[in-house]
C-alpha cells in the first residue's frame, strides 16, 4: 500500500514538473554578459573619442602644485581639529 502511494506522488511531482515547462516562457536568447560588457565598452570608448578636449595636452596643475595644495589643505585641518575645544 505504502508504495502504491509513493508511485501516485512521484507522478504527481513529475506531471506537476511537466506542466511547470510546457507553460514556462522560453528564455532569452542567452547571452555571455562579457560580450555585453564589451559592446557597451566600445560604444563609451567610441564616445569618448569623439570628444575632443580643450587643454588635454597640458595639465591643470603641475604635480608639485597639486601637493603643496593638498599639503597646505591637511595642515589647516590639523589645526582645526587642535584648536577645537573638547
Amino acid at each position: 500500500m505504502a508504495g502504491l502511494v509513493s508511485i501516485a506522488a512521484l507522478a504527481r511531482v513529475l506531471a506537476r514538473r511537466r506542466r511547470r515547462e510546457a507553460y514556462a516562457p522560453a528564455p532569452e536568447a542567452a547571452q555571455d554578459p562579457a560580450d555585453e560588457l564589451r559592446r557597451k565598452l566600445s560604444e563609451t570608448r567610441e564616445a569618448a573619442g569623439s570628444v575632443e578636449r580643450a587643454d588635454s595636452t597640458e595639465p591643470a596643475e603641475t604635480l608639485e602644485e597639486r601637493r603643496s595644495r593638498v599639503h597646505s589643505k591637511a595642515q589647516e585641518a590639523i589645526e582645526a581639529m587642535q584648536d577645537a575645544p573638547e
